[in-house]
């Protein structure tokens, strides 16, 4: 991700095609696969598992250091909520209540390629990883137009979308034992920050290949092509052909410390 591979130097616009496809075929079943695991594992993801009757919701739920968590909470908050996003005031309990449910959304960011004669900034999309957070009104590509100034601002929708990314980091960060748990499941957790949103902490999931962006004289020829800025990543195959097993090397170290062929 974010990167250019010497794989794929010597791509023609014919195998980029082909590529193009593949890559989003693989997408599709790692973003479903993903998409279950996350609703599946929705009971973990709660938010009042962070801030229990300090945030609203039904039944009453105490949660050791809720008290301590809504202070980072808030401190967070108050740190990434002015630039870009031009936001005001400060978080007060009860904290209004949050869906269960995680969204996903492409993790995507901005490349200037640079051909011969020509520039052109190009909206980058990482196929194979995705920005987790909870539901609001923006997703997360409407927020980024609304602070390109492409998209009229509603403040409400854009604090809904930075508390909501505040709080499943944090839930992450204190919780370690998620990125653990998915990392078992083979999606690796990282917590990722775009020149877009300035400082906002964003939860990403990506699956255990990677893909790659092409030289910038073929992202030229692709999006001149296409008549549009945007392009999406491609896989690597070779990654693809090698997909780790965490728990099989742990075993095989354990059988070779015995003796054993492993």
């Amino acid at each position: 991700m974010e990167r250019e591979a010497g794989s794929v130097q010597t791509l023609n616009p014919e195998k980029l095609l082909h590529l193009h496809n593949l890559t989003k075929d693989v997408s599709n079943i790692c973003r479903k696969q993903l998409r279950s695991y996350l609703d599946a594992l929705g009971p973990l993801l709660r938010a009042r598992r962070l801030l229990g009757d300090l945030m609203e919701g039904t039944g009453r739920e105490s949660v050791v250091g809720a008290d301590r968590n809504f202070t980072e909470l808030s401190e967070l908050y108050q740190k990434v909520a002015q630039r870009p996003f031009d936001l005001r005031g400060q978080l007060s309990t009860p904290l209004e209540s949050v869906a269960t449910q995680v969204q996903m959304y492409d993790w995507e960011y901005l490349h200037e390629a640079r051909g011969d004669r020509d520039r052109k900034v190009i909206s980058v999309i990482s196929p194979l990883t995705w920005v987790v957070t909870y539901s609001s009104t923006y997703s997360l590509s409407m927020l980024r137009q609304v602070l390109a100034g492409k998209q009229d601002r509603d403040q409400e929708g854009v604090r809904s979308f930075v508390l909501r990314a505040c709080l499943i980091y944090l839930l992450f960060t204190k919780h370690r034992d998620l990125a653990d748990l998915f990392s078992g499941l083979r999606y690796r957790m990282e917590i990722r920050k775009s020149p877009q949103t300035g400082e906002l902490p964003l939860v990403t999931l990506s699956a255990p290949f990677v893909s790659i962006r092409p030289p910038d004289k073929l992202l030229l020829v692709a999006t001149g092509l296409s008549g549009g800025t945007a392009f999406e990543e491609l896989l690597d195959l070779e990654s693809a052909r090698r997909v780790p097993d965490p728990l099989r090397d742990q075993v095989s170290k354990i059988l070779r410390e015995h003796g054993e062929e492993a």
